[in-house]
């Protein structure tokens, strides 16, 4: 059972790692759009969409950070003997 529930925290922080890709892509592209746009009316929404991902950007970020550490710290660290 050890091993299932480590390998489905593997599996859900390579699912948070490429999230978090696509994600990143996602906002430098609306950054890009918004710089182009310059001063039109559309402009505001290409940078609210930059932000919106940017936000997710860092939420999927945390959420691999914290499934590394439950993957060093539960799983990977050596049994202590007394």
């Amino acid at each position: 059972m050890d091993w299932l529930f480590e390998r489905t925290i593997e599996l859900a922080a390579w699912v948070a790692f490429i999230l978090c890709l696509l994600f990143f892509c996602d906002a430098v592209w609306m950054l890009l759009q918004w710089g182009i746009s310059g001063a039109e009316g559309s402009a505001a929404n290409y940078f609210a969409q930059s932000s919106q991902a940017a936000i997710k950007f860092v939420g999927s970020a945390l959420a691999l950070g914290f499934l590394a550490c439950i993957d060093r710290y539960v799983f990977d660290l050596p049994e202590e003997s007394e």
